[in-house]
């Protein structure tokens, strides 16, 4: 399984994978996004290519990002994001994204959504940082 999978995503020019870790339910892809532009469309390939692979099993993509100031600043102020996105007023994220490309001098803060995501992207013109956030969040039912 973990073969196939690399296999394919090697071939993909804008993004590295750094690791998959096949667990009995899941597997866990960490990899690194290496064009912003390409990051909604390659996070999408990289999810079908998993999916289709991975016999049923889920599939979580972690976004590696090494840039730990630029987590800190997202983790600091991802407040507002999150608020948009539970009360379902996502035009409000990328005003929540400026203030904070403002207010911490960023190169880059910039978002992308479609029917199942918010792609973030920030960059402090030392290195990126890349978040995917799911629009509907899975609901755990006990019993």
């Amino acid at each position: 399984m973990k073969k196939p999978i690399s296999n394919e995503i090697a071939a993909m020019q804008s993004v590295k994978l750094n690791n998959i870790t096949v667990g009995r339910d899941a597997i866990t892809l960490n990899v690194s996004f290496n064009d912003p532009e390409k990051f909604a469309e390659d996070y999408k390939t990289i999810k079908k290519i998993a999916s289709d692979k991975a016999n049923g099993k889920t599939v979580k993509i972690e976004c590696y990002s090494p840039n730990i100031s630029l987590q800190k600043i997202w983790e600091e102020n991802a407040f507002a994001v999150a608020e948009a996105m539970e009360l379902h007023t996502y035009s409000k994220i990328p005003i929540a994204l400026e203030e904070m490309k403002k207010k911490h001098r960023l190169k880059n803060a910039t978002s992308y959504m479609d029917e199942q995501n918010v792609y973030i992207y920030l960059n402090d013109g030392k290195g990126p940082y890349y978040a995917v956030l799911p629009r509907e969040r899975e609901v755990s039912r006990n019993g």
